[in-house]
């Protein structure tokens, strides 16, 4: 967490933008800035329809790319807008790319993020021209860090460019923000030099951000990239932040040479040669859950869970959280297991399982998408569904990625662990109600607004209740593994 707290010519013809956006979640309707020098527009009460041509349909739902930390955990996420827009978007002129982070800011402040964070960072992606938003003052400026995107193929800012930007940048980071530059390859070969636009800039950035496949190409590349590294590393304060990381040795490479935070698609895959250890008395656990699968006594459960230390002190110390409000500190198995309940405990216990010895990248954040994967499900289960429990719908999510972690098929972990009927109907034969609330939550993790929406239809829900309830699932999971 160190790093959070110390991140912490002619003229052309111009693009058009989209005349307003109608948000989903509240019906309000935005009109587009008329020029990249105006004002930010205040809600504007008509809905404008779009011209011929324009992006008229703006995504409903905020993607997110989880950070790691050099310890191997989860430290924040990359918000953005899905990748096939985002891509779009960094080949437009500054008005327009203007306008879509707008729709970015827009969608994080009313997310709550603050609550959802904790002390996790939120790193959002912007054009130069945003760092005079208003509406960043609605976000948590202690965990939001902003990256520069200068877009395809720009030179570093210059003359007037460049103190405008650096002002905008100071006032920012006099205000607890955190301010970086999405690095480009070509810019690399003028930093040694004193009148280059980095060396008058570089006492404003707190990081580097960049993609490492542009820097592995070749030998040219690498040799840029070590050159960058050099010259990072004279500035003691300044972090570096590796993207795109597409395989394990892709991060093991990062990580030897120094980078901070580290994002990219290996994050679910684990390293090669490395096996997954049991989770700490694994068989104990599936003991218990099938001791309360066959409603066995209390007695019986208090015996078993004396006769292991380990889950005595994790059972004690959950039970003794914030969140169940105890008004004095509970000491005895038995009494934990009263309190909590037999449906409690079977839920606590089932989450033990992703807990292992000597966890990496892979094991921490296997975990904590279980966790939120199931707290997912749980949040968004409709009042009028009386056929499907809260439990039922956690324990579908939660026992979906047991195949990940213990490489077993998930039809041979169900008669292991005696998983509810209708539980393992949904896992095996994606068969049911509890079914289609897992095909959601999974599209959810995917990030693929209309994969999304086509599946929140089915269910009836609206775009608010999915983003909200994902937020808020990701904010508790995020709590449990704290308890780690």
């Amino acid at each position: 967490m160190t790093f959070l707290r110390n991140l912490f010519g002619m003229k052309r013809k111009e693009e058009r933008l989209p005349a307003a956006v109608t948000w989903p979640e509240t019906g309000e309707t935005v009109a587009a800035a008329p020029s990249a020098q105006a004002a930010w527009p205040n809600p504007s009460p008509e809905v404008l329809p779009p011209r011929e041509g324009e992006e008229a349909a703006l995504p409903a739902f905020v993607c997110r790319e989880a950070l790691l930390g050099r310890d191997q955990r989860i430290v924040g996420y990359e918000f953005s807008h899905p990748q096939s827009l985002k891509l779009n978007i960094m080949k437009k002129r500054a008005r327009v790319r203007q306008f879509y982070d707008e729709v970015l800011l827009r969608h994080l402040a009313g997310l709550q993020l603050q609550s959802f964070l904790g002390e996790r960072l939120a790193l959002l992606g912007v054009a130069p021209i945003s760092l005079a938003h208003p509406m960043l003052a609605n976000l948590p400026r202690a965990n939001v860090a902003l990256a520069l995107h200068l877009g395809e193929d720009k030179a570093l800012p210059q003359g007037e460019a460049l103190e405008k930007m650096r002002a905008d940048m100071e006032a920012l980071r006099a205000q607890g923000m955190r301010i970086g530059l999405k690095w480009q390859a070509p810019w690399t070969s003028d930093m040694a030099d004193a009148a280059s636009s980095w060396q008058q800039m570089k006492s404003c950035l707190d990081f580097i951000l960049l993609d490492w496949p542009e820097f592995t190409v070749d030998a040219a590349a690498t040799d840029t990239l070590n050159r960058l590294i050099a010259h990072a590393r004279q500035e003691p304060a300044l972090r570096l932040i590796a993207c795109e990381l597409a395989t394990p040795d892709d991060f093991q490479q990062c990580y030897r040479l120094g980078f901070d935070l580290f994002q990219g698609a290996f994050i679910n895959n684990r390293e090669p040669g490395k096996v997954t250890k049991d989770a700490a008395n694994r068989l104990r656990i599936v003991q218990l859950l099938n001791g309360l699968r066959k409603d066995e006594e209390t007695r019986w459960l208090t015996q078993e869970l004396q006769q292991d230390p380990v889950l005595s002190y994790h059972l004690l110390r959950y039970v003794n959280t914030p969140a169940f409000g105890m008004p004095r500190q509970i000491a005895g198995i038995g009494q934990a297991v009263t309190i909590l309940g037999r449906s409690n405990l079977y839920r606590w216990l089932s989450s033990l399982l992703f807990k292992v010895n000597d966890p990496g990248y892979y094991e921490w954040a296997l975990a904590e998408q279980a966790l939120a994967r199931a707290a997912l499900m749980e949040r968004l289960r409709r009042s009028e569904d009386k056929d499907v429990t809260p439990d039922a719908l956690f324990l579908t999510g939660l026992f979906s990625l047991l195949d990940k972690l213990m490489d077993e098929p998930l039809e041979a972990l169900a008669q292991k662990i005696l998983i509810p009927p209708a539980v393992s109907s949904a896992l095996i034969r994606r068969e049911g109600l509890l079914a289609r609330y897992l095909e959601l939550a999974e599209a959810c993790e995917r990030m693929d607004p209309q994969d999304i929406a086509q599946h929140a239809a089915r269910l009836g829900l609206s775009d608010r209740a999915v983003n909200l309830a994902t937020f808020d699932a990701l904010a508790w999971a995020h709590e449990m593994t704290r308890l780690d």
